[in-house]
Order: C-alpha cells, then sequence, then structure tokens
C-alpha cells in the first residue's frame, strides 16, 4: 500500500469514529480522485477508467456512508483502527472497481460494515471469506443466498415463492431464471466442494418425498451461513 493509499484508510477510518454519515463520502470521493489504489489499478480518475466505473465506486461510497450514518452506534472504533480494516477496506474498494455485478457489489458492502462494527470471525476466515467473494461467480452467491434464506431471496428479486414446486430440477431454473439448469448444477457442485452446503449435485436427479420450498431446509452448512452473514448487510 502506498503512502496516499495509507493516507486514505487514515481519514476513512477517522470519519468512521467521528461522524460516519456527515464526512465519510466526502473523504471517500476526495481519496478516489486523488489516490492511485487499489494495487495495479491506475488512477481511478484518469482516463483509463471508464466513467462507468468511477460513478460505481461513487455509488458505492454514496451507500457506504448511508450505512455507517445508521449503524453509527454500533460502529467499533479499534476495528477501524486496525491493520485489519485497512487490507479489507483496500480489497473491497478494489472489488468494486473490478466488479459490476449487484450480488457481489452488495458483499464488498456487507463485509466492510460488518468489520467496523466488529465480527467474531477470525482474521483468517475474513480473509478466506473475502477472497471468495471475490472469485466465485455471482451465481454461485445466488444459489447460496437462495437456499440460506429463499424467502427473502425471492422477494428481493419478485419471484412469487407460489412458483417454487417441485424438485431441485424443477424450480432453480424460476429462483434463477435465465441460467441452463446444467450450469447451475455446475455451481452448485462447486459450493458443495468448499462445504457451504451438505448436497451434492445429485440431489437434482434425485426422488424426494418433499417437493418446493422444504426441500431447501438444512442443507446450508454452518461454514455457509457464516459466509452468507459476513457478506451480508447487518440489521
Amino acid at each position: 500500500m502506498s503512502e496516499n493509499e495509507k493516507s486514505l484508510v487514515e481519514k476513512v477510518r477517522r470519519a468512521a469514529i467521528n461522524n460516519p454519515g456527515e464526512h465519510i463520502l466526502n473523504v471517500l470521493k476526495a481519496g478516489l480522485a486523488t489516490a492511485p489504489f487499489c494495487g495495479g489499478i491506475a488512477s481511478l480518475m484518469s482516463d483509463y477508467i471508464p466513467s462507468s466505473k468511477m460513478r460505481r465506486l461513487e455509488e458505492f461510497a454514496e451507500q457506504l456512508a448511508r450505512d455507517l450514518n445508521e449503524l453509527k452506534d454500533r460502529v467499533n472504533q479499534s476495528k477501524i483502527l486496525s491493520d485489519e480494516f485497512a487490507f479489507i477496506f483496500e480489497k473491497c474498494f478494489r472489488g468494486v472497481a473490478e466488479n459490476y455485478q449487484a450480488e457481489k457489489l452488495e458483499s464488498f458492502r456487507g463485509i466492510l460494515l460488518n468489520t467496523a462494527i466488529g465480527s467474531n470471525l477470525s482474521e483468517d476466515e475474513k480473509e478466506f471469506f473475502l477472497n471468495l467473494v471475490t472469485n466465485l461467480s455471482v451465481l454461485h452467491i445466488q444459489i447460496l443466498k437462495f437456499m440460506t434464506e429463499p424467502m427473502s431471496y425471492l422477494a428481493a428479486h419478485g419471484i412469487s415463492p407460489n412458483r417454487i414446486q417441485g424438485g431441485f430440477s424443477d424450480f432453480f431454473p424460476i429462483a434463477i431464471p435465465g441460467v441452463d439448469l446444467e450450469v447451475i448444477k455446475s455451481a452448485f457442485g462447486d459450493l458443495h466442494q468448499y462445504g457451504f452446503i451438505n448436497t451434492d449435485k445429485s440431489i437434482f436427479a434425485t426422488m424426494t418425498s418433499g417437493q418446493g420450498l422444504h426441500l431447501l431446509g438444512n442443507r446450508v452448512t454452518q461454514v455457509g451461513k457464516r459466509f452468507v452473514d459476513f457478506c451480508t448487510r447487518p440489521k
């Protein structure tokens, strides 16, 4: 991390501690305009960065400022002042610069907020989960969130729960439209390999006595739930 990057992180720390809602947005925007942080990314205000990417960074900063204002009574000063926060801050903003999908942006937002208010995860777990958000596809995240909180997922995507009927092969194309079932099954298998769900993709060909949402019960492991919680905005 360069001296400019370190300075930006220090300013964000002070803003989050002293008055997160009022000052952090200006601090972030000023930093984004002048500091070439995020590793190998060139200056974020240069001609090398498309305007759409800059808008995405600014919108993310605005949302983060609103979130911190709402959660200001829970912000943990010691966490904000830690090297861990500096590391996660840099990684998350790099992720925002490199990814446009809403699911990933929401995950980076949740990670930053959970780190700011304190999390019971170890530093190693946080780093592992943060790297997974960067490396997993949006499809992986969608499958896991659907299986963890199906009703919230369906509401967010405007899908009626009444449409989730039959077996896995019947309702997954409804929950995640536009994606070939074989691709969904492949991503499902990846999540099983990561230990996030306790059922492999053979469930798509298995006859079961139940159907619909009832089939999703208790299939996400504790590790999977910890990952989802860390990537979800605190309530």
